[in-house]
């Protein structure tokens, strides 16, 4: 696959997957991380689409930024474009209403891992290593890392794995709480689709306002997110799906939701 269709994606009902194949290990430049986020968004302005599934080819999810790429940023203020437009479009991954999951099939450092941390969800294959070795070239994290990966594991651990540079296994990320499961490697995709079909059956309505009251809630204080928490659960109630939800569970079936 040339560089410029380095991206394979494929619809099965309500999910998507894309599929990220750059040969030898799936090294991203910063272009390709455009390229990827900008297929992400645009497969999400489909209404049909309600998970995306995010994977790597040839045993590789991503590898990393491209050390070409970083070695060019030769001044502070050249970092702080390039980082932010970085930031930028990992918070519209994290923000989006509707789920992607990272299905990591192998190695997930750098750009890569904190990619995966901007997705809702992450499994990984018992194979897969992740990590953030900013610090062994004498920089640190600079899509996010310093941030996502704290909140996600812990401070301590946060700090360890930042500061250290070390790569973990799958077992060892899932049992620090930064992947959700753990596959083995054949069955890492099915369940991922498992999980995006189970989701996909739920209202989306429901979905995107769970995701919003989760996102947003966490950058506040307590009070202000279960505030947050009951407007957005208002503005369900008197939508046909939550009539559907609680008509189906007195019917002892199951719903039918029709995002309305």
């Amino acid at each position: 696959m040339s560089e410029e269709n380095f991206l394979k994606v494929s619809t099965e009902e309500e999910l998507a997957l894309i599929f990220i194949d750059l040969p030898p290990i799936n090294i991203l430049s910063f272009a390709h991380y455009h390229k990827l986020c900008g297929k992400i968004l645009q497969l999400m302005e489909t209404k049909k689409i309600k998970v995306i599934i995010l994977t790597g080819g040839n045993k590789f999810f991503i590898s990393g930024a491209d050390i070409g790429d970083i070695s060019s940023v030769t001044t502070p203020k050249q970092c702080e474009e390039e980082t932010n437009k970085m930031k930028y479009l990992f918070q519209q991954i994290e923000n989006l209403k509707r789920p992607v999951i990272a299905a990591i099939n192998g190695n997930c450092f750098g750009g890569g891992l904190e990619l995966a941390m901007a997705c809702h969800l992450r499994l990984a294959s018992i194979e897969a290593k992740l990590g953030l070795p900013e610090i062994n070239l004498g920089t640190i994290p600079s899509f996010g890392g310093t941030q996502r990966l704290p909140r996600i594991v812990g401070r301590a651990k946060g700090i360890e794995l930042i500061l250290s540079g070390k790569i973990i296994s799958a077992e060892e990320a899932h049992r620090i709480g930064l992947i959700n499961e753990v596959c083995t490697s054949g069955d890492l995709i099915s369940r991922a689709k498992t999980i995006g079909h189970e989701i996909g059956a739920k209202g989306s309505l429901a979905i995107e306002a769970a995701i919003q009251a989760i996102n947003e809630g966490l950058g506040v204080d307590i009070e202000q997110g279960m505030r947050l928490e009951s407007r957005l659960s208002s503005q369900l109630i008197e939508t046909m799906d939550m009539k559907e939800g609680i008509a189906a569970f007195f019917e002892r079936r199951e719903p039918v939701f029709r995002n309305s």
